[in-house]
């Protein structure tokens, strides 16, 4: 049965922890500083000053105040509304909705908003039902058809918004929320000139429009500009606030977002300059500003500028719970496990309470694992709203049960049935719960612009998982030309194409990419030698030799290439019958091994280890890299330890000891971060002396591997490990211990093997057969830190802990 401790329980009152600069109620009102100049602001005024500089729950009590001793303005009501919606609590910012209503009837600003409310509530229905009813009585107000404009994009129902789009562009075309509604929605159905045109116009009346400006710097990113005006961009907007006498805070976030989109070497004194230069003007910056600009300085070194703003940041906050979990990242760097507790109470000093649950969930998932985080998310609530469910859920796609998870999904989808991001999350949980059909069931239907590119990632993965490449390749070729260009769906559509042996159409599409400019990875000169770079390289030089050879000797290049080891593994595949149909005894022995290679690993490690040491039935047993080189050296001899102490990285290690692992003990091998929910029973069939899971993309997975002691194929995979771990090389970990290896290695023993005894059969099953069973690469909290073993970018040293008890 479903715990209902997420779902509906009694409420409980938390006392308010007063703001250090709210007024005390006995004192009134904040006195005004006297100005013979310039009259006393007004309450309103001072809200809006509070909300600029994040001090909500202040801008809360001035307006409460105002509305309770007053007939405040229809300003007044709007304003308290929305403080409720920045702190996320949607179901007070109805109720206040209502209220204003009722005494503003009039008003239709109020009306728009109290649509919008509804649409944020998970019901967007009902919010286009209020706002057509509003529409009739103030025609003239374009305020209220952007509304419904925003409302029929967000649903995805592309034809009724265009359509809502036009009398907005004919009749308020001179507004410029109306021309950034066009802009951006345009430049989300690919209608990439049409944007610019539409931005280049918003500019030319309104220079110091912020978003236009940055959507201008973007859409030269992304290949509307040539590469040499994006190249001179950076220069030109450095010098251009250097001229300035007064520096906006237009001109300071247009020239931080352009370092940030700035990554050729060329350019990098350039963007020092660019940093150093924002530093000195920060005051122009927000706090969600001031941290990207903390990024830029960690990303190119420079530790004082780095220390400074984080100094800013911490001064009055931070104010905003997206800052918040980000500096209680970096914090994870320099504090030690007893200093947590002082770091998460100090970051959340100034965090709305209404907040509070959340973010400390956030914080224990970074440090204790899905299980800590959950644990916080157990107080009592009467009722969660839809963005509460969101957060719970993304704490869920974390954690270590599908089960619960898609029970929790499927009860939110009752309760609000045309949110998107709902939609989107439950097909991936299917997805990764082993359901690919199913999770294309789960995202029929319309698709808001802004959810297009997940929504096609997880479309064309599902195909890819019930083996329709061809159907996979049309969706991501559909996609419209932002969402092509990303670098997630551009990799994607590469693999697919390296797969399916298309090694011109990859090649074209690797030239659209280099020609989009610096942002792009594949301009870079480290394209060659990543993964997709290196299977383009093995698809190209199998095509030479393979030309050179006749049909029937194709095959016996599987040893050396993995994409004619992988058509070696497809066919086998395909013939390979389900373990659901097969009887017979099973051969492989029901036992664990894994490996960390420290002596005691993290507890987020731990708890998912246990998931496998504590079932009844199964032998279990994790080894440390000490204990590691012990048992390669005692079994299979000096050679073989030292092959693992020449491995480059922990990843190697790791390979190569499962390899020779399952060699000597035979059973089952996991990877630390896969967590088993289901049967372990279920994943070795019978009559097979070997069980390999195969990707969608036509290659073995090494994260879960099952064999008898010394099968063929695995001794042969450990012999050509320790070959290439030996011989030093120059090979990536994928494919010189990792599951490119493993392909091979499996391939070559097919093809010059009779595997006619059960004990030698090898038993090829699909990845979703794994995954109904194991939680697979659980997102532990080490992986995030740059002590993990595949972390590359470098950063400024930054100390949090000078600010712990500040």
């Amino acid at each position: 049965m479903v715990s209902g401790r997420f779902f509906c329980v009694s409420r409980q009152t938390a006392r308010k922890k007063k703001c250090s600069l709210m007024p005390d109620k006995a004192e009134g009102p904040i006195p005004a500083t006297p100005n013979a100049s310039s009259p006393s602001p007004t309450p309103l005024q001072k809200a809006k000053r509070a909300m600029a500089d994040g001090e909500v729950e202040l801008a809360e009590a001035l307006l409460r105040d105002a509305i309770q001793t007053g007939n405040p303005k229809p300003d007044v009501w709007h304003l308290w509304i929305r403080t409720a919606i920045v702190q996320g609590r949607i179901d007070v910012a109805q109720a206040r909705s209502a209220q204003a209503i009722e005494a503003r009837p009039n008003a239709p600003m109020l009306r728009a908003l109290d649509s919008r409310i509804e649409a944020l509530a998970g019901n967007p229905k009902r919010a286009l039902w209020r706002i057509n009813q509003a529409i009739p009585r103030w025609p003239n107000n374009f305020r209220l058809r952007l509304q419904k404009f925003q409302i029929l994009r967000d649903l995805g129902r592309t034809l009724p918004a265009l359509k809502a789009l036009r009398p907005l562009r004919k009749r308020w075309f001179d507004k410029a929320e109306v021309q950034m509604a066009c802009a951006n929605f345009y430049r989300a159905h690919g209608r990439l000139r049409a944007a610019k045109s539409v931005i280049d116009h918003l500019l030319k009346h309104h220079p110091e429009h912020r978003q236009a400006r940055v959507m201008q710097l973007m859409q030269a990113n992304t290949g509307m500009e040539t590469g040499d005006k994006h190249t001179s961009a950076l220069s030109a907007l450095l010098t251009r606030a250097q001229n300035n006498l007064e520096v906006s805070s237009t001109d300071a976030v247009e020239l931080l977002q352009a370092v940030k989109l700035t990554t050729q070497p060329e350019l990098a004194v350039t963007c020092r300059e660019s940093i150093e230069f924002l530093a000195n003007h920060s005051s122009q910056l927000t706090e969600l500003d001031k941290l990207a600009l903390l990024n830029q300085a960690e990303r190119f070194g420079l530790s004082v500028i780095a220390n400074q703003t984080l100094a800013e940041i911490m001064l009055a906050g931070p104010r905003t719970a997206q800052v918040a979990n980000a500096l209680f990242r970096k914090a994870l760097l320099s504090i030690d496990r007893h200093q947590v507790d002082a770091v998460s109470a100090r970051l959340l000093q100034y965090i709305p309470e209404s907040k509070h649950a959340f973010l400390a969930a956030q914080f224990a998932l970074s440090v204790e694992g899905p299980k800590g985080a959950l644990d916080k998310l157990r107080e009592p609530r009467k009722c969660r709203t839809l963005p509460e469910a969101h957060n719970i859920i993304q704490i869920l796609w974390a954690g270590n049960s599908y089960h619960f998870a898609l029970r929790y999904l499927r009860f939110c989808r009752r309760r609000w049935p045309e949110d998107p991001e709902l939609r989107l999350q439950h097909a991936r949980f299917l997805r990764e719960s082993g359901h690919p059909q199913e999770a294309l069931e789960a995202i029929r239907g319309p698709i808001p612009p802004a959810k297009r590119m997940p929504f096609t990632r997880i479309r064309a993965h599902s195909l890819l998982e019930i083996g329709q490449a061809e159907a996979a390749k049309a969706v991501l070729e559909r996609a419209s030309h932002p969402h092509r260009s990303a670098n997630g769906i551009r990799d994607l559509h590469l693999r697919i194409l390296i797969m399916l042996g298309r090694e011109e159409e990859a090649y074209a599409v690797i030239e659209e990419g280099q020609r989009k400019g610096p942002g792009n990875p594949m301009a870079s000169g480290h394209f060659s030698v990543s993964q997709i770079g290196n299977l383009l390289n093995d698809l190209v030089l199998y095509r030479r030799e393979q030309a050179a050879l006749p049909p029937e000797k194709h095959d016996m290049l599987a040893t050396n290439y993995v994409h004619a080891a992988s058509s070696v593994i497809r066919r086998r595949f395909e013939d390979t019958p389900s373990p659901t149909t097969t009887a017979g005894t099973r051969l492989i022995p029901l036992r664990v091994g894994q490996y960390w290679n420290e002596k005691t690993p993290p507890q987020a490690v731990t708890e998912i280890m246990h998931s496998w040491s504590r079932r009844p039935g199964i032998e279990y047993k994790r080894f440390d890299s000490g204990e590691a080189k012990t048992f390669l050296r005692e079994t299979f001899g000096q050679d073989y330890e030292q092959a693992f102490r020449l491995a480059n990285n922990i990843a190697e290690s790791a390979d190569f000891f499962r390899l020779c692992y399952l060699r000597h003990y035979g059973g089952f091998y996991a990877d630390a971060d896969d967590y088993l929910y289901g049967k372990l029973s279920n994943l070795l069939p019978p009559d097979a002396g070997m069980v390999c899971f195969l990707e969608p993309f036509d290659v073995l997975a090494n994260n879960a591997l099952a064999c008898v002691p010394n099968h063929p194929a695995i001794v042969l995979a450990s012999e050509m490990a320790r070959e290439a771990l030996l011989g030093r090389d120059n090979d990536n970990t994928w494919g010189k211990t990792g599951p490119g290896l493993l392909t091979r290695a499996v391939a070559h023993y097919l093809i010059r093997t009779n595997t006619s005894t059960p004990k030698e059969r090898i038993a090829i099953l699909p990845a979703q057969v794994l995954r109904k069973e194991v939680q697979v690469h659980i997102a532990l909290p080490h992986k995030k830190s740059k002590r993990h073993w595949n972390a590359t970018h470098k950063t400024a040293d930054i100390d949090m802990r000078k600010f712990i008890t500040a």
